[in-house]
């Protein structure tokens, strides 16, 4: 009998602990990229030798503290989460490919190495499963995985005939691109998706075009459009509390007088150095979340690298020791 009553006992505790796991709060995770953006402006704020316009000196230049005016909500991870690759203090973040634009920075972010083959922005469909394709594979993220992209070739990196992942573009490629992507993500306020990717990329875009001024005013408008999503997920109970929010670039730009442009200068295997921008290879990488705690391991001598975000994900959601691979770089050391 008494064996008896400590068998039932035991399986009152197990049917009591079950529903408790099975209830458990869902986590939600957002990858935000800003194409483009360097670590100088964002530690740094604007540089006042490629600032003309009266207007944006005043907003931008001639304030106290330069880097607070122009992102104080991506800089206040330092305070809240975790912040690395301000290379003036001796904190450092990199792309591992060789080639330091887009497609391959976006690839390796995304699989957690880089892929040789990627030596281009060609819209060609990627050979990689992504991690947002693993997750979304997996049945209780059926429907789950969002992305919107202001990049046509984000369909490509993400292989959408294989992963069917959704992905919004603009719909006017001549006009700003993130103003178009940004109001399509704000449906995620009232109808969180369990993960999203926000790719936002006029940084890069205004770059390239030699507009500095406009470069400021697109990081500025990332800038706000994260704290707006980071306040709507934090005041929506299914989501408060539960959402980790990472925040990167695929790849820098050049240094002072090559700002406008980047790359190693990589031509598949030959070196053209006119196209070299040296220092392009240099991110920044921004997390904050429930479990997020900040570190100092990522020095110059110890660089994080983009393809350690891919295990971040994972890890954020629980997922690396049933979606990591073998030749995933590890995780990044933020996530407790």
């Amino acid at each position: 009998m008494h064996r008896l009553i400590l068998a039932f006992a035991a399986l009152l505790a197990t049917l009591a602990a079950t529903p408790a796991r099975a209830q458990e709060s869902p986590r939600y995770l957002i990858l935000v990229t800003i194409d483009g953006y360097r670590w100088q402006d964002l530690f740094r704020g604007a540089d006042p030798a490629l600032v003309a316009d009266e207007r944006y000196r005043a907003r931008y230049v001639d304030v106290p503290d330069r880097a607070a005016a122009l992102t104080p909500f991506l800089l206040s991870f330092a305070q809240t989460g975790a912040l690395i690759g301000n290379r003036d203090q001796n904190s450092c973040a990199r792309v591992a490919n060789d080639f330091w634009f887009s497609y391959p920075g976006y690839a390796e972010m995304l699989a957690g190495r880089p892929n040789p083959r990627v030596r281009s922005n060609a819209a060609r469909a990627n050979e990689d499963v992504t991690v947002l394709e693993r997750i979304a594979r997996r049945p209780e993220f059926a429907g789950q995985v969002r992305v919107y992209a202001e990049w046509n070739v984000v369909p490509a990196i993400l292989n959408v005939e294989r992963s069917g992942i959704p992905v919004f573009n603009p719909a006017d490629e001549s006009a700003p691109h993130d103003p178009q992507v940004i109001p399509a993500a704000r449906e995620m306020f009232a109808d969180p998706p369990r993960v999203a990717w926000v790719a936002l990329g006029d940084t890069d875009n205004r770059a390239h075009e030699g507009k500095y001024e406009q470069y400021l005013a697109a990081a500025n408008e990332a800038d706000n459009f994260l704290r707006e999503l980071w306040e709507a997920y934090q005041a929506n109970p299914p989501t408060a509390g539960r959402t980790t929010l990472i925040v990167t670039s695929d790849h820098g730009r050049g240094e002072n007088k090559r700002w406008r442009g980047h790359g190693s200068g990589r031509w598949r295997h030959i070196i053209v150095p006119g196209l070299r921008h040296a220092g392009s290879d240099a991110i920044f990488i921004a997390a904050r979340g429930p479990s997020i705690v900040s570190t100092e391991a990522y020095t110059m001598e110890n660089c994080a690298s983009a393809g350690q975000v891919a295990a971040t994900l994972l890890t954020s959601l629980g997922l690396l020791a049933e979606e990591g691979q073998p030749d995933m770089a590890a995780p990044l050391d933020v996530v407790k």
